[in-house]
């Protein structure tokens, strides 16, 4: 009997130790990321890395430690927006090599008018005394596939709160960068659609 609380004991005192990992999926309103209306004319592919699905921030509290999933909220976010903000809006899932190739390789009118290669930035959540905040910088590359030069497009979005699921509080900050991408895109919508086959 002796032996087992000592052996419970000893794996209570490393779990204090150690402490508590949290995984974290931010959680996104879709209705809060409105598609460019009415849709860009214009055929684009979204380029999705692992890089860029699996991106995530860290941060800490006490004995407890958490991991926030933003590329993976980001991502299914992403594709919806460029699916309803163009007339026809592809995904692509490559490696991190093949995105490079992608971009210098001869570009292909047959298949699209622009190529779209999201980033992150930064991405990150602080615990202060009284408040925890999130901050969310994303990029978004643009080639077109007809005309010369690239377009580079970069939005942020920060959210602080005094109390907030960890949830809530990162997928606002991931709506508020998403949405100015979405701004970004209905603002350049001239050339976007400039040269397009349509």
């Amino acid at each position: 009997m002796r032996t087992v609380r000592r052996r419970l004991l000893g794996s209570a005192a490393i779990a204090v130790v150690v402490g508590c990992t949290h995984t974290v999926t931010p959680k996104i309103t879709p209705s809060k990321i409105a598609a460019v209306q009415p849709p860009i004319h214009s055929r684009a592919i979204l380029v999705i890395t692992p890089s860029f699905e699996a991106y995530t921030s860290q941060s800490s509290q006490g004995f407890h430690h958490y991991n926030y999933q933003l590329g993976q909220s980001a991502s299914g976010a992403l594709q919806d927006l460029v699916t309803n903000s163009f007339d026809h809006g592809t995904v692509q899932h490559v490696t991190d090599a093949e995105v490079i190739q992608w971009l210098a390789a001869p570009p292909d009118t047959t298949a699209a008018d622009l190529l779209l290669v999201p980033y992150f930035e930064t991405g990150g959540t602080k615990q202060g005394l009284f408040k925890v905040s999130s901050d969310v910088r994303l990029r978004l590359d643009v080639r077109p596939y007809r005309g010369k030069g690239t377009y580079s497009w970069a939005a942020e979005g920060h959210t602080g709160r005094v109390m907030s699921s960890r949830k809530g509080l990162t997928g606002s900050a991931l709506e508020q960068a998403l949405t100015g991408l979405s701004d970004s895109l209905a603002a350049h919508r001239a050339q976007l659609e400039g040269g397009s086959s349509n």
